[in-house]
């Protein structure tokens, strides 16, 4: 037969507390959390053992575990965990504004009646790992996005480099063709002007000679 026991949480919810769990009676806390608040629960099965019997193995005594359930303000169970030795984490993030309850049980064996030395210490807020994990994640995003934006840079000067290497090739081969040409031009006035001279002379000789005759 079970027994249910509720206590209000009057102190503070970063406060471990302890006490002897019970085999068959369920010890429950209960405290408001709001909406969207991540809730880390701390239990362990204390070393100290069992009250009733101090020599006896506890491991061996506990193997199905000491059960912790939380439960929403509908009363339905949101988590539940197994401890069976040493320390133990649990979270869940609260949906949804209201009362939780954090109830320990020990389900009775039927040879006697067992007390295991329990402690939990419950905080609201947020999770340490969790919080480092998303800084983490937030840190990685940030650095591939730094090292996608130092690539598209990377990209973009070698572009220019090579739009500048290209308009110099370009105007060394403009000067080139312009040296060219003007060299060209140069040396087709130089041929129409000797053509021109030697027009001039050859009438020259021509009337010259025509006179003489």
């Amino acid at each position: 037969m079970k027994y249910f026991i509720v206590i209000a949480l009057l102190v503070s919810l970063n406060q471990c507390i302890s006490f002897y769990a019970k085999e068959g009676v369920e010890k429950c806390f209960s405290d408001e959390v709001p909406s969207q608040t991540i809730v880390v629960i701390y239990h362990e099965l204390m070393s100290e053992g069992v009250a009733k019997n101090e020599k006896r193995d506890i491991p061996k005594m506990i193997k199905d575990g000491i059960t912790l359930n939380v439960y929403g303000p509908d009363g339905n169970i949101v988590k539940t965990a197994k401890t069976v030795e040493g320390k133990n984490k649990l979270s869940f993030t609260a949906k949804t504004m209201g009362r939780y309850k954090f109830c320990v049980i020990k389900s009775k064996q039927f040879w006697s009646v067992n007390e295991y030395k329990y402690s939990i210490k419950i905080q609201q807020g947020v999770d340490h790992n969790l919080q480092d994990a998303a800084n983490k994640t937030h840190v990685e995003s940030i650095k591939d996005r730094i090292s996608a934006l130092k690539n598209r840079t990377d990209d973009f000067i070698s572009l220019q480099q090579l739009n500048r290497e290209q308009e110099d090739k370009l105007t060394t081969q403009s000067i080139d063709i312009s040296r060219r040409v003007t060299q060209t031009t140069i040396l087709q006035i130089v041929v129409l002007l000797a053509s021109g001279v030697y027009q001039i002379w050859s009438l020259k000789k021509f009337f010259k000679q025509r006179f003489l005759m």
